[in-house]
């Protein structure tokens, strides 16, 4: 026989006897003949086909594996992948057959090995109780490898991707089933993951004998099109350095490759860090502030820890791969990041939706990069003076002594004479002075009820009603605790995601955000005491959420039209008589925020402990801090987990 003809009888053999029986020694590599044209599909048994109409089982997953029928299910998997490899090579040898005759041994030796996999699990699949074709197949690996080009293409796409990948799920898998008793296939796994070892390496000397200048990595990645990605070269299990070392990958290459993700299934969001949004909602405010450029450009990579690890993130430049490991070796899954630059290269890749930090003016242009389609946020919901008319209804709403009083909500004011008349018959010592549209503490103005106006803050008054039109005037409260409120707001309502008591400076800017398994772990004993004086046993706090806030926010939001993140920010103080109350809406914010952040990280926290996220000046963090935004020479802030 030829080695022609055992490929003929892999690829178009419609029996699995014909398709894993093993070539007889000395074969020849005589009369390759020409090269074919590729089959949509191999040929395959009835039960058993690749089905076009993209049927397929879904995965079982290793819920339940201590099940025989179960562990069955998932060897079914397992068998068709191997059974793929050994049509795919079948198909190299038949593709191209002015291959160099030492690759093509290579391959038919390889495509043994595979056939023999295939027969492993074919057998313990029986001792399970599972026949091959009792479920549906997948043909994914055909779809994505059987269109190669070249044998480059083939050792790409197969050795260093998929079987690259296998180099963890066969070793994590090996694992699983050995601790749940499965001796046997932890056993096969452990084989076959030995020999996928050899398979990765004899790819990788191929790769490396036809690969242009340049590093492996550099190579790898620009071989491979969308939806193929290096992530695709990396299993659902630990990252397995050692095995890919003996298979002779390089570091650089290791270390690039555990850093770097794509979706494999879910359709990414795309997330980017806009935090001048409400800068841009001030009529000819122009370019953002210097400090806002600074923030944006320091703190760009805070989305990352917002979105999932099938979603991407849009950064101005990439953060380094040692940076990038020390994340991940702190126990933080990180999304697919892509550079401004390479926009154009998502554009026709199937995303779910766009996720700015706030969908504001300043969000368009990169929404246009895009070339998607998304409403941006009512303004008016930016806007402190629908917040403070929002907190008065809600007070209306609700009587309850552990609440503000109505004249803590603010008021609107459009000239020096009415904040002057507001001053006159405002019975408490200070007030503040707010811009409708501001953030992080800005443009603000804070002052004694007994003093005159003096010439600068009169100055300041104006200047901010000539930008603004009008402003918020409100009393300036003894603060005890600051805390947020953050929310989902979906098609199918609003959803409760969790609190983080708040630091700030004295002059309103963000410090710290803390978020604990109960929220009352933040609190000191009395104010825990009066949080539940006269309550139902969920405290006043839920009380009020449930029967008045949430109710109100969603009505609010639907009128609006808003779906998205928004955070309500709240705080406890004490009154005159020195009586602990809550204001139960500062602010509202209708898009991610520092709290919303804190809240995503303590994801990452597998012990429930409480988790900070700070924001500081370079070098001025806390000690033992996480630092998780990169810093370079120009870097003035900088963003820290504590854990």
């Amino acid at each position: 026989m030829t080695v022609r003809e055992i490929a003929e009888r892999v690829l178009f053999g419609t029996s699995l006897e014909e398709k894993l029986r093993p070539p007889p020694t000395g074969i020849s590599d005589h009369n390759r003949g020409r090269a074919v044209i590729t089959p949509e599909v191999p040929s395959r048994p009835n039960g058993l086909e690749l089905r076009q109409d993209g049927t397929r089982a879904d995965f079982p997953g290793m819920s339940g594996i201590e099940d025989d029928h179960q562990r069955g299910r998932l060897l079914h998997f397992f068998a068709n992948h191997e059974l793929l490899a050994t049509e795919l090579m079948a198909l190299v040898l038949l593709k191209f057959p002015d291959a160099p005759s030492e690759f093509r041994e290579g391959i038919l030796n390889t495509l043994k090995e595979e056939q023999m996999h295939t027969k492993m699990y074919l057998r313990r699949m029986a001792q399970c109780g599972v026949e091959f074709g009792d479920l549906p197949v997948n043909g994914f690996f055909w779809k994505m490898v059987s269109s190669m080009r070249t044998p480059l293409d083939y050792v790409t796409r197969l050795s260093l991707t998929f079987e690259q990948a296998n180099l963890d799920y066969a070793r994590g898998y090996a694992a699983i089933f050995g601790e749940a008793g499965d001796k046997k296939t932890a056993a096969l796994l452990q084989r076959i993951y030995e020999d996928e070892i050899g398979h990765v390496s004899y790819g990788l000397k191929w790769f490396r004998k036809w690969k242009k200048d340049g590093s492996d990595w550099q190579q790898f990645v620009s071989g491979l099109q969308y939806p193929l990605s290096p992530s695709r070269a990396k299993g659902a299990f630990v990252f397995n350095e050692e095995g890919r070392r003996e298979a002779g990958l390089e570091e650089e290459f290791i270390k690039e490759l555990r850093v770097c993700g794509q979706s494999k299934g879910r359709t990414p969001n795309v997330f980017w860090f806009n935090p001048g949004a409400e800068e841009s909602l001030v009529a000819g405010r122009g370019e953002a502030s210097r400090a806002t450029m600074e923030i944006e450009r320091d703190l760009a990579l805070l989305p990352a820890y917002l979105a999932r690890r099938e979603d991407i993130v849009l950064v101005p430049s990439m953060p380094g791969t040692g940076f990038l490991s020390g994340l991940l070796d702190a126990g933080l899954e990180l999304p697919e990041l892509i550079t401004f630059d390479r926009i154009s290269e998502i554009r026709n890749r199937k995303l779910h939706g766009i996720r700015p930090w706030a969908h504001t003016p300043d969000a368009e242009p990169l929404i246009k990069k895009l070339e998607m389609e998304s409403a941006p946020v009512s303004p008016d919901l930016f806007s402190k003076v629908l917040h403070a008319g929002f907190l008065k209804k809600l007070i209306e709403a609700h009587s309850c002594s552990f609440l503000c009083h109505a004249d803590c909500a603010g008021v609107q004011v459009s000239t020096v004479e009415e904040i002057e008349s507001w001053v006159e018959n405002s019975p408490l010592s200070s007030y503040v002075l707010k811009a409708p549209f501001s953030t992080a503490g800005r443009e603000r103005i804070i002052c004694n009820a007994s003093d005159d106006f003096s010439p600068q803050s009169l100055s300041a008054i104006r200047r901010l009603l000539s930008h603004h039109g009008s402003l918020v005037i409100e009393p300036w409260l003894e603060r005890v605790k600051d805390f947020s409120m953050h929310y989902d707001m979906t098609e199918q309502g609003l959803v409760r995601r969790g609190l983080a008591v708040i630091e700030n400076s004295r002059r309103g800017q963000f410090r710290r955000a803390t978020v604990t398994n109960r929220f009352t772990d933040c609190l000191e004993k009395d104010l825990r005491r009066a949080l539940f004086a006269g309550s139902s046993p969920k405290g006043h706090l839920v009380d009020f959420q449930e029967a008045v806030l949430e109710p109100h926010l969603s009505n609010l939001l639907k009128e609006h039209r808003f779906t998205g993140p928004i955070g309500v920010d709240s705080f406890f103080y004490r009154d005159d008589e020195g009586s602990l109350r809550w204001k139960p809406v500062v602010e509202m914010n209708p898009r991610f925020t520092m709290g919303r952040v804190a809240v995503e990280l303590a994801r990452f926290s597998r012990s429930r402990k409480t988790v900070s996220l700070t924001i500081a000046p370079v070098g001025e963090g806390p000690a033992g801090g996480i630092c998780l935004t990169p810093v370079t020479q120009v870097t003035k802030w900088a963003a820290f987990l504590e854990r």
